[in-house]
């Protein structure tokens, strides 16, 4: 159509420019171009600089039919919703095209990531921060315990026991004793290395691939779920609103069972940490 970007649809039907990729369209239309790959339009932006202008666009960009394809290929969740007047159960998918909207999810987001709720957030992240780094264990007092890592390794211990922390609380129950900080953190990297393992193979689900073909996958997320029960995310101190509030979601507007309900945790670890923990990296590495 006129006034948009050109769009490559190569010489074989339905697969498109598939076969082809590697001829490099960028060189013949530029940085902002389509292709079409197995029966699908995919929209290519090159340029980095053009990116926020694309982004700052988000009230027009309608993700719900991403979240239903990413949501279905990676929990394997189908939505049960209960209708409020009838109070009944209607089974629902979730595919937009079938009414299904995600207001709910991002009114968590609104309410409980911004405005008000972004100080106290913030203010516990960095308590978290301040306390893995300085607990007993991973920095010494004294130059000759001190012990030795990788930026990308540290990096990632790091960020991802302070992020585990400030979403999903603690299991201190008041008793700072070393022994217990040890504990928890022990279940802390458990938890790391099961979402490494999950986190490895997730560019394949969304591809479409089944869990189910990853065995090392599928038990590190059922592990990671295990440890997000409600019944034991009930236990856990200073669990932040985001989480409560989902909980509560998961609680009283769907018909999961506990274990599907923990699964909806995982993805939000996942989301919280899965481009946190890179960007980290890089960061510190470009500031050294």
């Amino acid at each position: 159509q006129p006034g948009e970007p050109p769009v490559e649809n190569g010489w074989i039907p339905y697969l498109g420019c598939a076969l082809q990729f590697g001829a490099n369209p960028l060189e013949k239309y530029g940085h902002i171009f389509t292709c079409k790959i197995a029966g699908q339009y995919v929209h290519f932006l090159c340029d980095p600089f053009s990116y926020h202008a694309v982004i700052r666009q988000g009230r027009h960009l309608d993700w719900k039919k991403f979240h239903f394809d990413a949501s279905a290929k990676v929990n394997e969740i189908t939505l049960i919703i209960r209708t409020t007047l009838e109070q009944d159960w209607d089974v629902m998918s979730l595919d937009p095209s079938q009414g299904y909207t995600t207001e709910n999810i991002h009114h968590t987001f609104l309410k409980t990531l911004q405005g008000e709720a972004l100080s106290p957030l913030i203010k516990t992240m960095m308590e978290n921060l301040q306390s893995t780094m300085l607990q007993p264990g991973v920095l010494k007092a004294k130059p000759s315990e001190w012990q030795s890592d990788g930026i990308f390794a540290y990096c990632y211990k790091i960020m991802f026991e302070a992020g585990y922390l400030t979403l999903f609380g603690q299991e201190l129950d008041g008793d700072q004793s070393i022994a217990r900080q040890q504990a928890q953190k022990a279940l802390v990297l458990n938890a790391l290395e099961n979402f490494k393992e999950f986190d490895k193979i997730f560019p394949a689900l969304i591809a479409g691939l089944p869990i189910h073909v990853f065995k090392s996958a599928y038990s590190a997320r059922e592990n990671l779920a295990k440890t997000m029960l409600h019944e034991n995310l009930s236990k856990r101190a200073n669990v932040s609103d985001l989480i409560c509030l989902r909980m509560l979601l998961n609680d009283t507007l769907s018909n999961f069972n506990e274990l599907s309900k923990a699964r909806t945790h995982v993805a939000m670890l996942w989301a919280s940490q899965a481009n946190t923990l890179p960007a980290t990296f890089w960061t510190l590495f470009y500031m050294i």
